[in-house]
């Protein structure tokens, strides 16, 4: 034992007396063009409505505009009253899974701006309610546009996938006279990071 000790410890010695050198390359190839990352939307306000193949879109750079009226006339909303719409989005990525957020925001805000005619304000954004549920699960609860927040999912969205959202936009009986006529266009807005 002691002798094959010895003869360890000598070849080790004459070992790390040397100077030794070497190289090896490594070369990777990557390929994204499989990798690309989408999401898709699309909305209704036809009730129980589901997404079809041919209604999916792409909202980005122009917004899908969902058609509220038969006639393409905007939508007339009195105190006290709602409207009721389902909006879709689908990770359209061929492989990668989405991480979804959504933001409900006035995309050409007017602030208090008056008709100077009539006296009454031009912007109906601020006034209304909105309450949004994926399925089981509500999103936003009667909450005041003013109070609305950006909502991420937890779980991402995997690749194919689709989230379809009830929306129910109100406009609470306390509105009054001064926003007679006034109006607004109202953005659902998509974001998606790749997870």
């Amino acid at each position: 034992m002691i002798v094959a000790s010895g003869a360890l410890l000598a070849a080790g010695a004459l070992i790390t007396a040397a100077t030794l050198t070497d190289s090896a390359d490594v070369t990777l190839s990557m390929d994204g063009s499989r990798n690309t990352f989408d999401i898709q939307t699309t909305g209704s306000v036809t009730p129980g409505w589901e997404p079809r193949a041919s209604d999916w879109v792409q909202g980005n750079p122009s917004a899908f505009e969902i058609q509220l009226t038969d006639d393409g006339s905007g939508y007339v909303m009195v105190p006290g009253g709602s409207l009721d719409l389902r909006v879709a989005v689908r990770d359209a990525s061929p492989r990668l899974a989405a991480q979804l957020s959504l933001t409900i925001l006035d995309p050409d805000p007017r602030g208090t701006a008056v008709d100077p005619a009539a006296g009454t304000y031009l912007e109906l954004f601020d006034q209304l309610v909105f309450t949004v549920r994926d399925g089981d699960q509500t999103i936003f609860d009667q909450v005041p546009a003013g109070e609305l927040t950006t909502y991420t999912w937890v779980d991402a969205l995997p690749s194919g996938e689709a989230k379809v959202l009830d929306v129910q936009i109100e406009m609470p009986d306390s509105v009054g006279n001064e926003w007679q006529l006034a109006s607004t266009d109202i953005q659902l807005s998509f974001e998606a990071v790749n997870a």
